[in-house]
């Protein structure tokens, strides 16, 4: 007895030890491994991957730590590239070359990660050479800032602090050319001129005397021709531009004071105009496309595409090479790119009854008497109780109360990365195979199989289109399928019956937010009642009698898609998507313009037929004097005057939503020394100022002689109000005082502007 409480107590103990080593080799397995996952789970990266490699070199041998550790840091790099460049592209390179430094610490030759510390240099060196350029445009250099800032836009044209730094250069640049005619202070000297149908030799011989400037004319040019020209104190560079212009003449710069003029013409600018050639490399935009836009938009003279390199040069003048500048660092961006983090969930359940009771339902006998044949009668005598041999009847009745209850859950959670406007596809289910049986011909006992692959499963399809607002569209596809049953046809060979459900929308959400799918629903249920015959349809005894199979079977699915966009196009501001052009036969060149001229003193008249004179050769160029001003020739015009000033204020009357717009305000009939500050007062719920002040709605602004607007000044303005509606803008309080004898001049107001905003 004691021999069989030993033998029982083996067993046992030999049980738990089975069980203790099974749990250990299927639960808890490599403890390295599990504590590796788990930390990595909890954010701890570093101590995680330390675990994973001390897993790995403890089982070398075993390939499902191997594989899971090759997966999960993958996953872990991943995520720490993806933080990284947020940071790097958000403009905290602190914390960015940190993220960079945290990866290269675990992984020392990571290629992106090493690429990310160059591109944050790089981003620190462009930093400093923006704000060196900002110094130069207070300074009011220019053209030095422009060139600086033009340099790091070929490096990166999307740095967005040069990017915000030329929009403002291009709105105070005045001019594109390099060879531009501030060669010596002469060009600057202040000059009073007033020919009429003067010699343009005349003119031109006053010119190089008064500044000592040397002129060498093509042989063409006619020498004889007459102009009229009136200008009060404006540099000789700007009278010399417009008296080129208004006679379709060019100039061409020699040295530090020599100009060569020559006729505007196709022919003569070929011998005379300077070209250059610059390459274009685009990175993103096909290149032929570029060059088809270049083509039908700049007009350009030479270009040579390189499809392998993806690159274009171009052969062309300064201003068209800046124009093309401009319209590659528009056109030629990043596609936008959205990351997709889909959930999906597939919930089973299975309820299953088997109830009743099972009585028998058959009754068997075996005839043991000998059949005649052709003697019915001795046949029929046969079937008394003696001819019933054997009489059998099943003895067995069953009872069922049996319920199978049956969940599953199938979650997937991928994330895809995807350009805007491309298809994104997700598969998450088994490739079902199925048959076809081939016969060959004249042989048939000669049968071959040819399986055909079916996906089943959930199966997503997703195209985003990415806004300029970080708007996402996104057009989904959702098909959930299942193998219901299988029909076998002729030659074996076997066909799906395949249940589907179909989901297709179109939806726009904003960038991170979260989209649910469900109702996507599939409930079925099968009932089989077994029974004696007769008492099955009796109420009552058919619950006590019959025997119930029931099967319930209910299915859903839940889609959860959020996007979140990874790179989108920068939305340019309006002095990128407007600039100037110039003219139908000089692309890229800036209009000529002059400097502040005193009220009523400019004027051109065309040429006469007959010799005109010069009022005085030393008052034509006479230099300005702030104290002795030369004579103004239109001075009975300007006494006819009313001696009262007025303030003039013009908008357009109407205006659309979301639209921009100018006001003009110019000071008119006053003199020369007169200074005016006045309050310009604007609705600030319907309109906005562009002009980089507050949004109090009201600007002083400051009108005369020594102010940089001058007798005239303009605001830009911008519609943001949301529904159609009017608004005013006024001026009030208008001060204005003589500078010469410092007494107080009144002036005129003009009448409020209505805007009606449509």
């Amino acid at each position: 007895m004691k021999s069989w409480k030993t033998i029982v107590l083996i067993i046992l103990f030999i049980t738990l030890a089975g069980c203790a080593i099974n749990n250990r080799t299927f639960g808890t397995r490599n403890l390295a491994f599990d504590d590796g996952q788990k930390l990595i789970a909890q954010g701890q990266f570093e101590s995680g991957l330390a675990k994973l490699e001390q897993a790995r070199r403890e089982e070398p041998e075993n390939k499902e730590i191997q594989t899971v550790s090759i997966r999960l840091v993958g996953e872990v790099v991943g995520k720490l590239q993806f933080d990284a460049e947020n940071l790097r592209l958000s403009g905290d390179l602190e914390r960015a070359e940190q993220a960079f430094q945290r990866i290269l610490n675990l992984y020392p030759f990571n290629e992106r990660a090493k690429e990310g510390i160059e591109l944050i240099a790089l981003e620190r060196r462009h930093i400093a050479a923006v704000d060196a350029a900002r110094a130069l445009l207070v300074r009011n250099d220019v053209l030095g800032a422009e060139t600086m800032v033009r340099a790091i836009l070929q490096e990166n044209p999307q740095q967005s602090y040069a990017r915000q730094l030329i929009s403002e250069i291009n709105s105070r640049l005045t001019r594109p050319e390099v060879t531009d005619l501030a060669l010596e202070s002469a060009f600057k000297k202040a000059v009073t001129m007033e020919f009429k149908d003067t010699d343009l030799k005349t003119v031109f011989e006053l010119m190089s005397r008064t500044a000592g400037i040397n002129f060498v004319f093509d042989k063409d040019i006619r020498q004889d021709t007459k102009l009229s020209i009136f200008v009060r104190q404006n540099t000789i560079e700007d009278i010399l531009k417009l008296i080129l212009t208004t006679n379709q003449l060019a100039y061409k710069v020699l040295n530090s004071n020599s100009l060569l003029i020559y006729p505007n013409t196709p022919a003569k600018l070929k011998d005379y105009q300077e070209l250059v050639v610059r390459s274009f490399q685009i990175a993103h935009t096909d290149v032929k496309q570029m060059v088809a836009m270049i083509r039908g938009i700049v007009k350009a003279k030479d270009i040579y595409v390189n499809e392998q390199l993806n690159l274009f040069i171009m052969r062309d003048t300064l201003e068209a090479i800046r124009l093309t500048e401009r319209l590659v660092s528009l056109n030629d961006y990043a596609e936008p790119e959205v990351m997709l983090e889909v959930t999906i969930l597939d919930i089973t359940r299975t309820n299953k009854f088997l109830l009743g009771p099972n009585f028998p339902q058959s009754l068997q006998f075996n005839y043991a008497g000998q059949a005649v044949v052709g003697a019915p009668a001795a046949l029929l005598s046969n079937f008394g109780f003696s001819g019933l041999k054997s009489f059998g009847m099943t003895s067995q009745a069953k009872v069922d109360f049996l319920q199978n209850l049956s969940t599953g859950d199938i979650l997937a959670n991928p994330r895809i990365r995807v350009n805007n406007r491309e298809k994104a596809k997700i598969h998450v289910g088994t490739k079902q195979p199925f048959f076809t049986a081939n016969v060959q011909p004249g042989i048939s006992s000669i049968v071959t199989s040819t399986p055909t692959f079916i996906d089943l499963g959930v199966k997503l399809d997703v195209e985003p289109r990415i806004g300029i607002n970080d708007d996402i569209t996104l057009k989904v596809t959702l098909e959930v399928s299942s193998l219901i049953n299988t029909i076998t046809g002729p030659g074996g060979a076997t066909a799906p019956v395949v249940g589907t459900r179909n989901a297709e929308t179109m939806l726009t959400i904003k960038d991170g937010e979260t989209q649910v799918i469900a109702g996507l629903i599939d409930n079925r249920e099968s009932r089989k009642v077994g029974g004696l015959a007769g008492l099955l349809n009796i109420p009552g005894l058919d619950r006590l009698t019959s025997n119930q199979d029931i099967e319930r079977t209910k299915n859903e699915v839940v889609l959860l898609i959020t996007p979140r966009i990874v790179r989108n196009i920068p939305r340019p501001i309006n002095l990128e998507n407007e600039y100037h052009f110039g003219t139908a036969s000089d692309a890229g060149k800036l209009p000529v313009t002059i400097k502040k001229t005193a009220a009523q003193s400019l004027a051109i008249a065309p040429a006469g037929s007959g010799r005109g004179g010069v009022r005085s050769i030393a008052d034509a160029f006479a230099p300005s004097d702030d104290q002795n001003p030369p004579p103004n020739p239109f001075a009975s015009a300007a006494s006819s005057a009313t001696a009262t000033p007025a303030l003039t204020l013009q908008a357009p009357s109407n205006v659309g939503l979301d639209k921009e717009f100018s006001v003009n305000v110019r000071l008119v009939g006053a003199k020369a020394m007169v200074n005016t500050d006045l309050q310009l007062t604007y609705e600030a719920s319907m309109l906005e100022a562009l002009d980089g002040g507050d949004k109090s709605g009201t600007r002083t602004i400051k009108l005369g002689k020594d102010q940089t607007s001058g007798l005239a000044t303009q605001i830009r303005f911008k519609v943001i109000a949301a529904n159609p509606g009017a608004t005013e803008i006024n001026i009030q309080n208008a001060v204005a005082e003589d500078l010469e004898n410092g007494t107080s001049v009144e002036v005129t107001l003009p009448p409020p502007v209505s805007i009606n905003v449509k």
